[in-house]
């Protein structure tokens, strides 16, 4: 089972050099944490394994995702795609590095006679 685009909680920074993607994902291991980079958008999938309980017990309440889920984010057109890197700290946090591409406000250039 597949879940896709949540309402999982993220923040998103940035400085003129960077994106920093924070993202908590409480009990999930780092094994199960994919990251890729498709048609300019960031598609983060994880899974979450729900733990086992009784066979006579019942849900009163469900509001933690479990399975596999994915969120797809849109990335900045001026970023380093092959220079993008992650870390999970040891509290499970996703923090998402995306270098950017640094933007000239102006640039001259000259015409040739030819």
């Amino acid at each position: 089972m597949m879940i896709d685009n949540l309402e999982i909680p993220y923040d998103i920074y940035e400085s003129p050099s960077e994106m920093v993607i924070i993202m908590p994902l409480g009990g999930v291991k780092k094994e199960s944490i994919d990251i890729s980079i498709d048609d300019y958008r960031l598609v983060i999938k994880w899974e979450r394994q729900k733990i086992e309980l009784k066979d006579d017990c019942v849900p009163l309440k469900e509001e933690c995702y479990w399975w596999e889920i994915q969120q797809i984010l849109d990335l900045p057109p001026q970023a380093y795609f092959d220079k993008i890197h992650s870390k999970l700290s040891s509290d499970n946090i996703l923090q998402i590095i995306i270098p950017k591409a640094m933007v000239p406000e102006r640039i001259e250039l000259e015409v040739e006679h030819s």
